[in-house]
């Protein structure tokens, strides 16, 4: 069997959708002949870490390497305790005032000790592949400067764009040329870049022309087997006879459920039925301001918001209700997938409503079957949409969803897809 180290920043007992991309990958390498070794650093501060995904971790008995005080995060953590957790707010508040002066990212503290314990993983053990995922983006700065010193095949992973990133939108033109820069460099190294979607890799080959045929795609997806549990746990307070929508995850910055809520205060109000057939539930925690406003739409009498939740009862809350809904109201020239929550929701063959600008994410829904989408920032179409699931919800008549094209986002199948890029480039 064949070792690749995996360089990673978010991993068990770290919570959310970027942790469990790489989590999966490692849970089924050995399936096709490798067997991951894994280096990040100790958890520090975070705004969510997650047992269950921790205790999925300790099963595969992996051989994990972390890196101490890697960066000002973890240096700001107490010595008593690995953990600590900060609100998404100050989280949200801490990034902004990073982005003014550390490159490529707050995390870049990392980047020394991560390579001085890599070089010495490889001094002991045959390491075939490397393989890095990003966000954060030193994560890649990392494998690019071991790959320069041992010559081992590397592997980065795109979860996000880098250069055409959303958050770049405020920088100066000289910011946003120390990242292309850095970009740049790695680029001329790597063997393999990994996107998520069609648009992702569409607009890198259009950066970087030369790397057209280093480039493919493997999207995000969701593991079987955390759907096919004989127990549940879920805690979903489930209406009967009633609507129930979820939405499970954080609520971001360009990502509010204003209109959302708009819509449904003004189904409610222009028809009594729908204030006895809605019910709205929450899973990742609302905050204040949000909750402000669902007391001003009178809504509070429909709403249920748990909080966080662990992600193996996250997704038996999904499975137990009606409607999914989730919303990407980025700009709406930036086409990618934006929410790894989506695929989560596919595995779940449950409706789904997505608030998404025409794109990579809405042809997603179309090809799903029972997918439904509107303009994230039109709160009419929002509203008639919700009207037409009201609808087909009331006469049974939803769409059957495409088990076929479920099917190519099962994780197994997708870290087999990985494996052969390992193959191919280690050969």
């Amino acid at each position: 069997m064949k070792n690749v180290l995996f360089i990673l920043y978010y991993f068990p007992p770290m919570g959310g959708s970027g942790v469990q991309r790489p989590l999966k990958f490692a849970k089924y390498l050995r399936d096709y002949g490798w067997n991951p070794i894994i280096l990040c650093p100790e958890p520090g501060i975070y705004h969510t870490f997650d047992e269950s995904l921790e205790k999925e971790l300790d099963a595969l008995d992996l051989e994990i390497h972390r890196v101490k005080n890697a960066d000002i995060f973890q240096k700001a953590a107490s010595h008593n305790r690995k953990k600590i957790v900060v609100s998404n707010r100050k989280a949200k508040l801490l990034r902004r005032i990073s982005r003014l002066f550390f490159y490529p990212d707050n995390k870049r503290g990392w980047i020394k000790p991560a390579i001085s314990k890599a070089l010495e993983i490889i001094s002991e053990n045959s390491i075939d592949a490397i393989f890095s995922s990003a966000p954060p983006f030193s994560n890649h700065i990392i494998g690019q400067q071991i790959k320069d010193a041992t010559n081992i095949p590397l592997v980065v992973d795109y979860r996000d764009s880098w250069t055409r990133n959303h958050f770049q939108e405020n920088l100066w033109g000289w910011q946003k040329n120390i990242l292309r820069n850095q970009e740049t460099k790695i680029i001329a190294s790597i063997d393999k870049i990994i996107c998520l979607d069609n648009f992702i890799k569409e607009k890198f080959i259009e950066d970087y022309p030369e790397s057209k045929s280093k480039v493919s795609v493997i999207p995000h997806g969701f593991d079987p087997k955390d759907f096919n549990k004989k127990t549940s746990n879920s805690i979903l307070n489930y209406q009967d006879k009633k609507l129930n929508f979820l939405y499970s995850g954080l609520f971001y910055e360009q990502n509010q459920p204003d209109l959302f809520l708009s819509a449904i205060h003004n189904l409610v109000c222009n028809n009594d039925k729908f204030k006895d057939i809605i019910h709205l539930h929450f899973q990742g925690g609302l905050d204040h301001r949000i909750q402000e406003l669902i007391n001003s739409y009178g809504l509070e009498y429909c709403v249920t918001d748990y909080g966080y939740v662990p992600h193996s009862v996250a997704v038996e809350n999904l499975i137990k209700a009606d409607v999914l809904w989730m919303i990407s109201n980025f700009d709406p020239n930036l086409k990618q997938i934006k929410s790894g929550k989506l695929y989560e929701y596919i595995g779940t063959k449950k409706p789904i409503l997505g608030l998404v600008h025409k794109s990579e994410a809405s042809l997603l829904l179309e090809k799903y079957g029972s997918g439904f989408w509107a303009p994230p920032n039109s709160e009419l179409e929002i509203r008639q949409t919700i009207f037409e699931i009201i609808n087909l919800w009331e006469g049974d008549n939803f769409p059957p969803v495409d088990k076929n094209f479920i099917k190519k986002f099962d994780r197994k199948k997708l870290t087999k897809d990985l494996s052969s890029i390992f193959n191919a480039i280690s050969s």
